[in-house]
């Protein structure tokens, strides 16, 4: 196979690893009409798959959910150190009027840990706009470190502008939360701060200790949307945005994250996104399984084998087998293989576990899967057969055939040469011409 040809074939079998399976997972919600979440997203919190979407890829407003971003940058840039204090500059408390705040005070001194904490459970934006600054030095520099963070998690459809949210410039999908949320996820200092339901703020040098309580109503007992199974990681409303939930939960066989926006408030006060994700969790956690969709044992095809010692064949089988997320009624009867093998024929010998080919694995005309395909045993060379493939490949190789044809040209040339039709006349001497003609009178 040409090496161009390889590459361009990795290239295809990484992008359906990727790519492929976040579309055919996605599964229809029986109950999608009582659903009041106008953008929404499911993604297994284990493998990174989307298994139900609804306007996922249409525009909305990152809301308090900017925060997730602003206090993963904040984990992961003071790791190990995060009870590091830090000064809280007067440009971090402007233009906060009316939002929830720490009530911080320029020259204040409080440690980072507090500020993720007062940031994450209580939406604190003070504290969001403290850790930009201890983070990235100015907005700008922290709000580019933001956005690189979100291009790099994937979540291309994301522009952020704060560090807090409160700007409606700001933007992104209910898939690219998804994706962001995936990803604080498996931070697992995050999970156990956004989960909190209190937190107690350690006194600085210019407040006293205080304790600060959740503003997710999913994980307030008192409240009516309380969630037993509820972990973090965000909630909040606004009159313009409507509701903007982002939970997960961990009691099934997989854990799941739901991103839930876009729900207005009844007439009656109640915000229908908290029932949305309950329904949905539960839900995503009984529909979806890891199934076998070919297994390594099955042998495939045969290729024909040159030269081989008593054997003309080889069996061609899966390079490993291969699992897919699918949705526990998903018919793997209508599965279909779509194998490329690289070469017509092999040459003995043949190593077993030598790649001849990939495998596509098809499911509703969509790729759910793939893999190489490998010779299943060895071959040896025969000697006679060694003996013909070694002269053929000799007699067809491009230096062998460049000197054949060179060697024919030189032939033609030199008959051509030695041949009475094109031989050159010799010029006729002039006075010997003349005696010739003096003779004959």
């Amino acid at each position: 196979m040409k090496k161009k040809t390889f590459i361009l074939v990795f290239l295809l079998l990484l992008a359906v690893n990727i790519l492929f399976p976040l579309t055919v997972c996605a599964k229809d919600f029986a109950k999608e009409d009582s659903l009041s979440s106008k953008n929404i997203a499911v993604i297994n919190a284990d493998n990174g798959f989307l298994v139900y979407t609804k306007n996922a890829t249409e525009r909305i407003s990152p809301a308090s959910a900017t925060k997730i971003m602003t206090a993963l940058l904040a984990l992961e840039h003071f790791e190990g150190r995060l009870q590091t204090t830090v000064t809280v500059p007067a440009a971090a408390t402007r233009g906060l009027e009316g939002s929830a705040v720490l009530n911080l005070k320029a020259g204040e001194e409080i440690a980072v840990i507090d500020l993720i904490h007062a940031a994450l459970i209580a939406g604190m934006n003070d504290a969001a706009n403290t850790l930009a600054f201890a983070i990235g030095g100015t907005m700008a520099d922290f709000v580019r470190m933001m956005n690189e963070k979100a291009q790099a998690l994937g979540a291309e459809n994301t522009l952020f502008v704060n560090p807090t949210g409160l700007d409606s410039a700001a933007y992104t999908t209910a898939a690219d939360l998804a994706q962001i949320a995936f990803h604080a996820y498996e931070n697992r200092l995050f999970m156990q701060i956004a989960s909190k339901r209190s937190y107690q703020v350690a006194a600085t040098n210019m407040h006293e200790a205080v304790t600060i309580y959740t503003r997710n109503p999913l994980l307030t007992p008192q409240s009516e949307y309380y969630y037993s199974y509820a972990e973090g990681m965000c909630a909040g409303y606004s009159e313009n945005d409507g509701a903007l939930v982002v939970t997960a939960v961990s009691y099934g066989t997989y854990p799941y994250i739901c991103v839930a926006a876009g729900a207005p408030k009844t007439s009656g006060g109640t915000i229908g996104a908290y029932s949305d994700v309950r329904s949905l969790l539960a839900w995503a956690s009984y529909n979806f399984a890891e199934r076998k969709i070919l297994d390594r044992s099955k042998i495939l095809c045969e290729m024909p084998v040159r030269a081989g010692d008593g054997v003309s064949h080889v069996l061609v089988v899966p390079d490993q087998s291969v699992y897919a997320f699918l949705d526990v009624d998903a018919d793997l009867s209508a599965i279909t293989l779509h194998e490329d093998l690289y070469y017509k024929k092999l040459n003995a010998p043949v190593e077993k576990g030598e790649i001849v080919g990939s495998v596509m694995i098809v499911l509703d005309g969509d790729p759910i899967g793939s893999t190489s395909l490998i010779a299943k045993t060895s071959i040896r060379r025969s000697s006679l057969g060694g003996f013909f493939l070694f002269w053929e490949n000799v007699l067809t190789s491009p230096i062998f055939l460049i000197a054949a044809a060179a060697a024919l040209l030189f032939l033609i040339w030199h008959i051509i040469k030695k041949s009475p039709r094109f031989q050159k006349k010799k010029p006729i001497n002039p006075k010997k011409q003349a005696n010739n003609n003096h003779k004959s009178i």
